[in-house]
């Protein structure tokens, strides 16, 4: 595998969308965060949840797995390279896959995929034919990753798009050759409004093979 595997789940900030905490939007009688959480703990040894200051850990404790840890932003900046920051410090993992908490639909084999690619670079950043990145779906070498996030941060760069810049060898992985794990790529399907709720509640009806099959966790009492 290469060395421990890390995730971090970005779960920090209120949806405007939804009005309240998106990582705990229930789709099928389960919050969100659920899903990303059994698809990250299927690809990754070490699981981390970064949360916002003003988030109630008690809301998260249940969902998780006994070795899973919960980091708060340190500060109130809203930029997603702070919960990757916060959460790729407490890491012992040289590789880290990092993932927002509204993706339900992530596939294990792309994860792992991403894994393999980034063991020779800095990232591995999916592509989409348009150019456009998926920066939060994307697996980091943690030990480059934090000085660039940093770097980032001190600079007032707070697009993760901007914080690769500063990696020296990105592998950016075409969507297309992804595929063969996730033919439909719903992998990089997020949920922000209570229509896209509804949506994701059909493609699990017509793709039952979905993170609802996934097998129990031994979560926190």
């Amino acid at each position: 595998m290469g060395g421990l595997r890390g995730a971090v789940v970005l779960a920090g900030g209120r949806s405007s969308r939804f009005g309240s905490n998106k990582a705990l939007v229930k789709l099928k009688g389960r919050p969100l965060i659920d899903y990303v959480i059994r698809a990250a703990v299927k690809a990754a040894n070490e699981l981390v949840v970064a949360i916002s200051l003003d988030d109630d850990l008690s809301q998260y404790a249940p969902l998780l797995p006994e070795s899973a840890r919960v980091v708060k932003d340190p500060g109130k900046i809203q930029s997603p390279l702070i919960g990757m920051l916060a959460g790729m410090k407490v890491l012992a993992s040289k590789r880290a896959v990092v993932l927002p908490c509204d993706s339900p639909f992530i596939n294990v084999g792309v994860l792992n995929r991403l894994f393999e690619i980034c063991e020779a670079s800095d990232a591995a950043i999916p592509r989409w034919p348009n150019g456009y990145i998926e920066p939060l779906h994307s697996v980091y070498n943690v030990e480059s990753a934090v000085p660039a996030i940093e770097a980032s941060i001190e600079a007032g760069e707070l697009k993760v798009a901007m914080m690769i810049r500063r990696l020296r060898k990105v592998a950016y992985v075409p969507v297309d050759a992804l595929k063969k794990y996730d033919p439909k790529l719903l992998t990089f399907l997020n949920v922000n409004t209570e229509e896209e709720v509804k949506k994701a509640e059909l493609i699990m009806h017509q793709f039952p093979d979905t993170p609802l099959s996934f097998p129990s966790l031994k979560l926190r009492n």
